[in-house]
């Protein structure tokens, strides 16, 4: 097992996980409406500019297209612009 670590970018969670997620390894958030899964997602994906040296890529798989809208997250937490592919 490896010691190194991804950082999420939330130092709380990160402290909770033993300094962060562990490369190579699928991680699954789930939990009810408005917990801050699509934020934590994204915040993972932008810490991956200061980890990496490039942002990440966030996949959604479920979106509705009402309220909680991943573009609207995206564009007032880091002034991203995200579109289909």
């Amino acid at each position: 097992m490896t010691d190194e670590r991804l950082e999420t970018g939330i130092a709380a969670l990160d402290d909770l996980l033993g300094g962060g997620l562990i490369p190579g390894t699928l991680t699954v958030v789930l939990g009810a409406t408005g917990i801050g899964k699509t934020q934590l997602g994204l915040q993972f994906a932008r810490q991956g500019l200061q980890q990496e040296g490039e942002t990440g890529i966030v996949f959604d798989m479920t979106s509705r297209g009402d309220s909680q809208n991943h573009a609207d997250y995206a564009r007032r937490l880091f002034s991203w612009e995200l579109r289909a592919m």
